[in-house]
């Protein structure tokens, strides 16, 4: 059992992880190979207009009575200054989809992309997110920081 952190919890089986990457369709085809170990880039870092991804990874979501899972997230985005950065992201996590077959992590269907545009701040962004199983009811809120920074010049 691992202990709970701001971007990492658990209830009882369910349970699940919010993380960044900047090479999303990597970590997508990755996840797609057949094998044990799936190896991907994570980032706290944004850099000024690099795309970057926040994914989740889970477990345990619960079944209804057609053997379908109902998980959902909504991502919101918060400046260093503390105020929202854009409108709040719904996404379909795993929706429709019968439960991971072993107790391994799954991948979200859905993410959420995130691009420091200029004239936006620098510093640290909080992406939160509220997870919501549908069947068992159960919610989970997730935090991670990622840090935007400029651009290196290139000469």
């Amino acid at each position: 059992m691992v202990p709970d952190t701001s971007w990492s919890k658990s209830d009882g089986d369910f349970g699940a992880m919010l993380d960044f990457t900047d090479k999303p369709d990597e970590l997508y085809a990755a996840w797609e190979k057949a094998g044990a170990a799936v190896h991907w880039t994570h980032t706290t870092t944004a850099v000024r207009g690099i795309p970057i991804v926040a994914v989740v990874f889970f477990t345990g979501c619960s079944q209804d009575a057609k053997g379908k899972c109902n998980l959902v997230g909504r991502f919101t985005t918060i400046t260093p200054s503390g105020k929202p950065y854009g409108d709040p992201i719904d996404a379909d996590v795993w929706v429709g989809l019968p439960p991971p077959t072993s107790k391994d992590l799954q991948l979200s269907h859905s993410h959420m992309g995130l691009v420091i545009d200029p004239g936006d701040e620098l510093g640290v962004y909080s992406v939160r997110l509220e997870l919501t199983d549908r069947v068992s009811n159960k919610k989970m809120n997730l935090e991670r920081q990622v840090t935007a920074v400029e651009a290196k010049k290139t000469k």
